[in-house]
């Protein structure tokens, strides 16, 4: 049927455009982004599962950066792990050689300052070796994520790796020349008939006599760490003998107040190296007394406890190591999973390009002959 009205041809060929048309469209966006599935629109179920990895990608970028920032806190600690056990064993070596009897005490003076300035050192060390507010050798515990949602339970973790003076107890050796002594010359030399009750009571008795007493009876192990004489005994109503036996020989059987009844020697106390007793005098270490074989066996452990510290962060360090490359490889793969789901391959493209340009061109012909279709009809009229 010939008709002006309807171009049935042209209605086709002008679909037949429309399709190929945007099959090219799709095929531009594919090149120019290099995706297949670039949206939604494009494949629904396709684009959620790369969404979701692509959120597995960024959680392994975190951890990435976590686990440099750990291995940069543990480089700086090893470093200064490190340097604290050089100095240590610097400061074995001039305590050795103070206890060498040869040497006088000049000598001994000279390697004591030497060795007080290691001991500062260590001290330097220990509060400088920081990185990003965080000193793990003064306290502070190493933490990084290993998963991508950061979970706690999942983190690798270091504490205890304290490398102060204090923890090292190496803060109060000293290996100088023993001379000097303590005097009290608000105590008699021989002292007989004070109470310790009464000082209490009335506060005339030798406040530095009560400290002595609290530091003998600590070292001999007649009170714990932190009592004290006047509270938990004299108050407390015990008895000397109750004590120890041997405090009968400053005090009386069954006295509570208890009376200094026997003559003590406190008027000049010998340095000897810690409190003790010795045949009624009360004996002590001065604040300028130096001990070399202490401070030799007080190194030694120091060393230990260090090299207890650089094994602890040596093998985490390890660890990070080998987590950051897990990390990354397993970042690798997800990125890899998403290229498979959501690239485009660019040799198919690039064909079906040239395919649908011509296809295209084609079918602008068609069209273009369809539309001349109606004028034939002019003919039926000549």
């Amino acid at each position: 049927m010939f008709s002006v009205n309807t171009n049935a041809g042209a209605f086709a060929a002008l679909q037949n455009l429309n399709g190929t048309s945007r099959s090219l469209e799709t095929t531009q966006s594919r090149v120019n982004t290099g995706l297949k599935v670039a949206s939604a629109r494009d494949d629904a179920a396709l684009y959620s599962i790369a969404q979701n990895m692509r959120g597995d990608v960024a959680g392994f970028r975190a951890v990435n950066n976590s686990l440099s920032r750990a291995q940069s806190e543990l480089d700086v600690a090893i470093a200064g792990a490190e340097a604290i056990s050089d100095l240590l064993i610097e400061m074995k070596e001039k305590a050795v050689a103070a206890k060498d009897d040869g040497i006088d005490d000049a000598s001994r003076t000279s390697l004591n300052n030497d060795y007080l300035q290691l001991l500062e050192q260590i001290t330097s060390i220990s509060e400088n070796a920081s990185f990003n507010g965080r000193n793990l050798l003064t306290g502070d515990t190493l933490t990084a994520i290993t998963d991508s949602t950061g979970t706690a339970s999942g983190a690798i973790t270091s504490s205890g790796n304290t490398l102060t003076t204090s923890s090292l107890g190496v803060a109060d050796t000293s290996i100088g020349p023993a001379g000097g002594s303590y005097t009290y010359s608000s105590i008699a030399t021989s002292i007989t008939g004070f109470s310790f009750k009464a000082y209490l009571q009335g506060n005339n008795f030798p406040e530095p006599f009560t400290d002595i007493f609290n530091e003998i009876f600590e070292a001999e192990g007649w009170i714990s760490p932190g009592q004290d004489v006047v509270t938990d005994l004299i108050d407390a109503g015990v008895a000397p003998e109750a004590v120890s036996s041997d405090l009968l020989a400053w005090f009386n059987t069954g006295d509570t107040g208890w009376t200094i009844q026997n003559p003590i020697d406190i008027g000049t106390i010998a340095e000897t190296g810690e409190y003790a007793i010795q045949g009624g005098n009360v004996l002590a270490a001065g604040p300028d007394g130096g001990d070399a074989s202490g401070a030799v066996t007080a190194i030694e452990a120091a060393i230990s406890s260090v090299n207890d510290v650089l094994s602890n962060l040596g093998s985490t360090s390890n660890r990070l190591g080998i987590q950051q490359q897990f990390a990354g490889k397993l970042s690798d793969s997800l990125e890899v999973g998403i290229g498979n789901l959501v690239d485009a391959d660019l040799a198919k493209e690039s064909a079906n390009l040239q395919a649908f340009q011509t296809k295209q061109q084609l079918g602008l012909q068609a069209l273009s002959i369809a539309n001349q279709g109606p004028q034939s009809v002019l003919a039926l009229f000549r």
